[in-house]
This record gives structure tokens, C-alpha cells and sequence, in this order.
């Protein structure tokens, strides 16, 4: 199943997310035919995790191998087909406040400057973003195309007078846009202590842009294209509503560098910030 995914050209991260959760799913049990599992069995596999998230992912993952099975005429049924669909409980998109994105922006090293810019106020995926480089990026249009997006359709997006203003000032600005997955990772808990955020919400920078979008334009068919979404995922999944205030201070925010750039990582840490003793990254 996974050869067919990979010649299928599924992307590679889902490819390796499904192996995952198959080779977990399957340890100990590599010499139980397909055929000879049960309801019960996928059941009781579900039944090792409380939050219906994990369930639902779970779920969705052991069918797809039984599907595939049953595509092939391995095994006759698929026993996830007589399992209750899993509800989850969507809660409310976690954004930043204006006051929030300032301290963000003063406080982002040289090398995540670009990936914290496109993110809030583009919108841009954190997935596009680790793949994209400043070749993407035209100032004079006032555009990002992002090439590889999660719809393998081409997307330009185009850039509010704020974001270019900010990306004009970034330090670096050749290569690529975001330094290596595991940099933006150490970045992010780093900013959670500044920020006061006990863990970093998902695709919280896109939920900002989204929302503080939203409020400016008042139209969701524009901003869901700016997206690449429908409007009813954009409002389903990523609005949270602004006030007036909120949305003129968040647009027009400026970034001023409490660090700046030098040879070894981009990052001098002999100014100090002003806001508070941790604050420097």
C-alpha cells in the first residue's frame, strides 16, 4: 500500500505520517491475516487513546490499509466501515493580539524573520513556507507565488502594504525563506516563553493573518483565495473575530530589531531588549 501511495504521488510527508501509524498499528500482529481482523480488534486499538483527535486520526489510517486491501481483493470487507464515526469538538482558532505580534516581531532572529512575516501577514502554510525561497517573494509586484502548496495548484499572494514593508527590512533576503525545520521548532518555544503561550497553537501565525484579514478586506471569497481555501473553511476553521482597534493596530505595526545579523547564525545577542530580561531570543 505504500509503494501504491508513493507511485500514486501522494506527498512524501503523508506517506511517512500513514507508515508511521501502520507499522505501529501492525507491531506484533505482522503475522495476523487482514482477513481474521475484527471490529473488535480495531476497537480495542482505539481504545488506547482518550482524545477523539487521536481516535479520528487513527481510524482514518487503519481504514485506508483495509480499504486498499479490499481495492485489491486481498480481503472481501472493510471492518472500520462498521465503526461509529469519531466526533471531534473544533474549538476556537487560536490567534495573536496586536500587542502580541509587535513582541514577536522585535524579538525574531534574522533567519526566522521572513517565515514569522509571511505567516501573519500572508497567510502563508508553515509546510509552504519551509519549502519556499526569496525567488518567490517580488516586492516590486507586492506578490508571493507559492509553487508547492498544499493543492499543488500554483498560488500568488499578494502582499498588503505592511508585509512589504517588513520584508524590506529583513536581513537576509536570498536562499530560503526559513531556516531548517528543526530551527523554526527551537524558535517557536523560545517565543512561547516571550509571548506567555504555555505550547505554540496550530498554525497560529495563519490563523492571525487569516482573521486580521478578514477584518480589513470584510470579504471572505477574497481572503479565502489569498488562502487557498474555500470561504467556508476560513470561516469554519480559521476566523476569530477582531475589533476595529485591533485590526488598524495589527496593519500597522513595524518591526524594530532587537537583534541584529552577524557571520556565525544571524543572531547578535549584545543588544538587549527592552521589554523584559527574557525577551531576547
Amino acid at each position: 500500500m505504500i509503494a501504491a501511495k508513493s507511485a500514486g504521488n501522494r506527498r512524501a510527508v503523508y506517506v511517512k505520517n500513514v507508515k508511521y501509524s501502520l507499522d505501529r498499528f501492525a507491531a506484533g500482529l505482522e503475522n495476523k491475516p487482514l482477513a481474521d481482523f475484527t471490529v473488535a480488534d480495531v476497537e480495542e486499538w482505539l481504545g488506547r487513546f482518550s482524545a477523539a483527535g487521536y481516535r479520528q486520526t487513527w481510524l482514518s489510517r487503519i481504514s485506508t490499509l483495509f480499504a486498499f486491501a479490499v481495492r485489491r481483493d486481498f480481503i472481501s470487507k472493510n471492518p472500520c466501515d462498521k465503526i461509529e464515526r469519531i466526533t471531534v469538538d473544533r474549538l476556537a482558532p487560536k490567534i495573536l493580539s496586536p500587542s502580541q505580534v509587535e513582541t514577536l516581531l522585535r524579538v525574531t532572529p534574522g533567519v526566522c524573520k521572513a517565515y514569522v512575516i509571511l505567516g501573519t501577514f500572508a497567510g502563508i502554510r508553515p509546510d509552504e513556507l519551509l519549502k519556499m525561497d526569496w525567488q518567490a517573494v517580488n516586492l516590486d509586484t507586492k506578490t508571493v507565488t507559492v509553487n508547492d502548496a498544499k493543492t499543488r495548484r500554483r498560488r500568488i499572494v499578494p502582499l498588503e502594504p505592511r508585509a512589504v514593508t517588513l520584508l524590506s527590512g529583513c536581513p537576509l533576503q536570498r536562499g530560503a525563506i526559513a531556516p531548517s525545520n528543526s530551527t523554526v521548532r527551537r524558535f517557536k518555544r523560545r517565543a512561547c516563553a516571550v509571548l506567555g503561550l504555555a505550547s505554540w497553537p496550530k498554525d497560529v501565525l495563519r490563523h492571525t493573518a487569516a482573521s486580521y484579514l478578514l477584518a480589513l478586506h470584510g470579504d471572505a471569497g477574497k481572503v479565502a483565495t489569498m488562502l487557498g481555501n474555500s470561504s467556508s473553511v476560513l470561516l469554519r476553521h480559521y476566523h476569530e473575530p477582531v475589533i476595529n482597534g485591533d485590526c488598524g493596530h495589527f496593519w500597522g505595526l513595524d518591526s524594530k530589531p532587537l537583534v541584529v545579523s552577524n557571520a556565525s547564525n544571524g543572531v547578535d545577542r549584545s543588544q538587549k531588549a527592552t521589554l523584559t530580561p527574557q525577551a531576547t531570543l
